[in-house]
């Protein structure tokens, strides 16, 4: 993965997915594909505001807590500025992106527990040895910035009436939406795992803290949200809503992305296409833009080169696998 300080990270232009508007019945589908950004996901829009942020003030070093992107994004940009940064992840994960982490040049440091004791642990050592923290929560007005700049990009082609956006934290969710207010007014619809999200427990006033951390939904597993308020904030001034999935789902909507758009996708994220199924059956509402946020796979972006002709109309038409697919979302 070579650092480049030009590298386009702003996301690009929509992709349209007629294919997945013709399967699910829907009017007009867009995807924000994160995968072009460099190291594959949206946490890049944060990394790099916050690496600027620390040079600005003076750091040599940068510290985050993470389950696997972030601290990718965060070692990518902290090579590319010359800081050294120190990465504490949950031991117990699968950290399938340890190895990038490390050879972009960052520590990596297992912690035992969870992912929030990972990041409490590196909000200790930044504090105690002098280090910018890059956690969420520690600067949300950096956070909310780089975010906003996803609204910019949708807004530049369409104006959306409702985005779906994959919820760990909330922080995304609520950064999308401090970039429309004033300006448009989306349904703000976030989508996660039924397994433990401190968003989705709230917005449904379910009071069990019980969660089941898997491979598949360790980036939207919360058992703190640490922009839980500014999150159900952007739900309830946008008449949005939360939906939760299982694991199934998202694997399920995973595929379904790859054979209706070519695009390898992180199932995680590909649960925003549950969270437009249900929307769209919940409230009867097929017509209008509706955007979907995704990030790349485990290992990056993949190219977007094969998405305008991924299959082509007969080959959708024939597909059984396609069809079998879709019928299980």
């Amino acid at each position: 993965m070579e650092a480049e300080k030009n590298s386009d990270d702003d996301g690009g232009p929509l992709l349209r997915a007629s294919l997945l508007e013709e399967a699910l019945g829907v009017e007009r589908i867009y995807i924000d594909y994160e995968g072009r950004n460099p190291t594959g996901t949206h946490k890049d829009r944060i990394a790099r505001a916050h690496v600027e942020k620390a040079i600005n003030e003076g750091y040599s070093a940068v510290t985050v807590g993470t389950c696997g992107n972030y601290g990718v994004s965060i070692a990518y940009y902290a090579r590319l500025y010359g800081l050294k940064a120190f990465v504490f992840v949950p031991a117990g994960y699968t950290l399938e992106r340890a190895g990038e982490m490390k050879a972009l040049g960052a520590e990596v440091i297992p912690w035992p527990g969870t992912y929030e004791d990972a990041v409490k642990e590196s909000r200790r050592f930044a504090m105690a040895n002098g280090i910018y923290d890059a956690n969420p929560g520690s600067h949300p007005e950096v956070d909310y910035a780089g975010y906003s700049s996803i609204a910019e990009d949708i807004l530049r082609e369409i104006k959306p009436d409702a985005v779906f956006v994959p919820v760990g934290n909330g922080t995304t969710l609520a950064g999308i939406w401090h970039g429309f207010r004033g300006r448009a007014n989306p349904r703000m619809v976030g989508v996660t795992t039924a397994l433990g999200n401190e968003l989705l427990r709230k917005f449904y006033g379910d009071p069990r803290r019980e969660i089941a951390e898997t491979p598949v939904n360790e980036p939207l597993v919360s058992e703190i949200s640490f922009d839980l308020d500014e999150a159900m904030r952007a739900v309830k001034e946008s008449n949005g809503y939360v939906f939760g999935f299982a694991d199934d789902t998202a694997l399920r909507c995973a595929e379904l992305l790859r054979v209706t758009t070519g695009l390898s996708v992180l199932p995680a994220s590909a649960l925003t296409v549950a969270g437009l199924i249900k929307f769209a059956r919940k409230f009867g509402i097929r017509e209008g833009n509706f955007v979907l946020v995704l990030t790349g796979g485990v290992h990056g972006g993949e190219s977007t080169g094969a998405y305008g002709g991924a299959l082509s109309y007969d080959g959708w038409k024939n597909s059984a696998r396609t069809r079998a697919v879709l019928g299980k979302v």
